[in-house]
């Protein structure tokens, strides 16, 4: 428990420190996109209004845009995990709005009850301007891991996703994503593998740690905060 409560006191005098320099861009973090009051969860209502917000008052890039133009009025959008619910309510908005999202899939999740199948992802992949990317192969905190056994997760995530969808997988998201799970040691590990590293702080990106991107998570009790 003393460790645990360290390591939340760490993040946030790091977002404290952090959380007034000059924004170049922000990457936005969003789970299900349901009515299910889920502490983790946008309405489709909510995602919509969002959605909107976005598109007509930022430009809505992926990574490689994002770190390549460093503009303050540049965001990302990205779902964790994924669910089935992203697939049925926010799929058929990001389609008729034509934006890039990403789908950080965590491989054990796949074809199980409630989150999205192949054939969903195959379906994004090619109706809409989805990009695939890696949640880790297995949900857990990385902290406790050695440098051997992350490294396998993450070379198998990446290698079976790219084989079952025959896309690149480019970037990849540390689960639950704080410094309680994270430590500095796996997110270099995961730079070697991948091109682009994100976890979650309530920060913009600002270039200064190339190593790896902070993401906003958006839920119904914050997104309206992003769009005013």
């Amino acid at each position: 428990m003393l460790k645990r409560l360290y390591y939340i006191f760490l993040q946030r005098a790091y977002v404290f420190v952090k959380r007034n320099r000059p924004g170049q861009g922000k990457v936005y973090m969003m789970h299900k996109v349901s009515e299910d009051g889920d502490i983790y969860a946008i309405s489709r209502e909510h995602f919509s209004e969002f959605l909107n917000a976005l598109c007509e008052n930022k430009k809505i890039v992926d990574l490689e845009t994002l770190v390549r133009e460093k503009d303050p009025g540049n965001v990302v959008i990205s779902f964790d995990d994924v669910y089935a619910s992203v697939y049925e309510n926010a799929f058929p908005l990001l389609k008729e709005k034509g934006v890039p999202y990403y789908l950080f899939v965590c491989n054990e999740y796949l074809n199980k009850e409630g989150y999205l199948s192949s054939d969903m992802i195959k379906e994004m992949l090619k109706d809409s301007k989805a990009i695939l990317a890696s949640h880790r192969y297995r949900h857990e905190p990385s902290r406790p891991m050695d440098k051997t056994a992350l490294r396998k997760d993450l070379e198998q995530s990446k290698k079976e996703l790219e084989e079952e969808f025959g896309v690149p997988v480019r970037a990849m998201a540390f689960p639950y994503g704080s410094v309680y799970a994270c430590s500095r040691e796996n997110i270099l590990a995961a730079s070697d593998i991948f091109d682009h590293v994100l976890m979650t702080y309530p920060l913009a990106y600002n270039g200064e740690d190339e190593t790896v991107i902070p993401r906003i998570n958006i839920n119904d009790a914050v997104y309206a905060k992003e769009i005013r």
